[in-house]
């Protein structure tokens, strides 16, 4: 998602690979777009013995990074150019591709891809609800991603208001549950914490519907204004098709038929879903690297995920990041300096599917793991960098992130949190 500052990561990555002394982080100061490079100078975040490489590194990826640069150019490539990129589809591969092409015009010549494979490929078909009694009206759905299909002219079933679909809803719906289509509620969606909980409490109404004999499940909307976003319906997924036929209805047209059953009316409607699903297939993470001069065989790992869903663009989650880790290797590689340790630039595929990119790499690097100093991941949040999720390695705030973000010091970037991010591709890192 957005990260107007990128600056944070540029540097984090760049000193979390050379050094290994401490520094004190100062008070945010004012005006800090006009005293970067003035703070930038400064040998903080190098330690005495360091060589002079260090030293040099941090105003000259500032004035890369702050300087003409091609990164609104790629993003426009890959979104408006390419647009969404689902897994497994076309549109995808010609991300990786763009993905190769872009690492090798920011001066990274071994640029690659490595193949893993998918479970499934999966894409939309003309998906429709239609309101067989009483007189209905046009409603605006959209399948599940990974939804199964349903047999070809749909099903049909009693339209049955299963509320939040909490276990005290199914106890009160009975045996009315079984082989009805089930509406189930939802709240606004506002705010990060509100989509982490819609993804920890959807897969148990899954089950409930599974055990109770639904036929699908019609979810109402969680965006206004008749706006219908795509996604997956909780964590823990690895890329398998879904239990039961599944679509999202447009908030408002989901509200009115929560109305009418509200005045007793009953609603028999047909559910297509023409989803083309395939077998396993080959899909591709993109991978870059700047060799460290004194330590090539240790890694530090800088990456975002490159697949999104594909009702839009992808541009903030995750294009911007994406382009974002191309411009970091750009501007660390023109600085003409290499790191003591290897830098690695890595793009997955397959992050809204169950993080399957990241898990792919993890089990191919395997063997590099040990020598993984550090993996910086960019995709939740937005707005400009204001620091990291430490995943509870609470050693590295004072010893190395403090070091390494010093020269950014009046620009805020000093704030950070404990917790372990489980939703994106930092996870596998964590596990592995």
């Amino acid at each position: 998602m957005v990260r107007r500052n990128s600056l944070s990561g540029f540097l984090a990555a760049f000193f979390v690979a050379a050094i290994s002394a401490s520094a004190q982080i100062s008070a945010p100061e004012p005006d800090p777009l006009a005293r970067m490079r003035q703070a930038a100078a400064s040998v903080q975040a190098c330690s005495a013995s360091e060589i002079s490489a260090c030293a040099q590194a941090a105003p000259k990826i500032i004035a890369n990074a702050l300087g003409a640069s091609p990164l609104a150019e790629n993003l426009r490539r890959l979104t408006d150019e390419i647009g969404g990129r689902l897994t497994g589809s076309p549109a995808m591969g010609k991300a990786a591709d763009w993905a190769v092409a872009a690492f090798r015009d920011a001066g990274i010549d071994n640029a690659h891809t490595e193949k893993f494979t998918i479970p499934h490929t999966w894409s939309e078909g003309a998906t429709h609800i239609q309101i067989l009694s009483p007189s209905g009206f046009p409603v605006h759905a959209v399948s599940v991603a990974w939804s199964p299909a349903t047999p070809p002219g749909g099903i049909e079933g009693d339209l049955v208001d299963a509320g939040d679909g909490a276990p005290e809803d199914f106890a009160r719906m009975g045996p009315d549950a079984r082989g009805a289509i089930l509406l189930i509620r939802t709240d606004v969606l506002r705010s990060f914490g509100d989509l982490f909980a819609e993804d920890l409490r959807n897969p148990g109404i899954i089950e409930r519907a599974v055990s109770a004999g639904a036929r699908a499940i019609l979810w109402m909307g969680t965006r206004e204004g008749m706006l219908l976003s795509r996604h997956l319906t909780g964590l823990g997924q690895d890329g398998s098709i879904e239990k039961l036929p599944q679509a999202i209805v447009a908030r408002e047209d989901a509200q009115r038929l929560a109305r009418d059953l509200g005045a007793e009316q009953r609603i028999r409607v047909r559910l297509d879903l023409p989803n083309r699903i395939g077998g396993p297939a080959e899909e591709q993470n993109v991978v870059a690297e700047i060799r460290g001069r004194e330590r090539p065989n240790e890694f530090i790992v800088l990456g975002a995920h490159l697949d999104s869903f594909d009702l839009g663009t992808g541009a903030l989650d995750n294009g911007c990041n994406a382009a974002l880790v191309v411009e970091a290797a750009r501007d660390i590689h023109l600085t003409g300096l290499l790191p003591k340790r290897s830098i690695r630039f890595v793009l997955f595929s397959g992050e809204e599917e169950g993080m399957l990119g990241s898990w792919a790499y993890v089990r191919t690097h395997r063997e590099e793991l040990d020598r993984t100093d550090a993996a910086i991941i960019f995709d939740e949040g937005s707005g400009r960098v204001s620091g990291f999720s430490l995943g509870g390695r609470l050693d590295l705030q004072p010893e190395v992130l403090q070091q390494a973000l010093a020269p950014l010091n009046s620009w805020g970037v000093n704030r950070f949190t404990e917790d372990a991010v489980l939703g994106t591709d930092n996870l596998d890192f964590l596990l592995e």
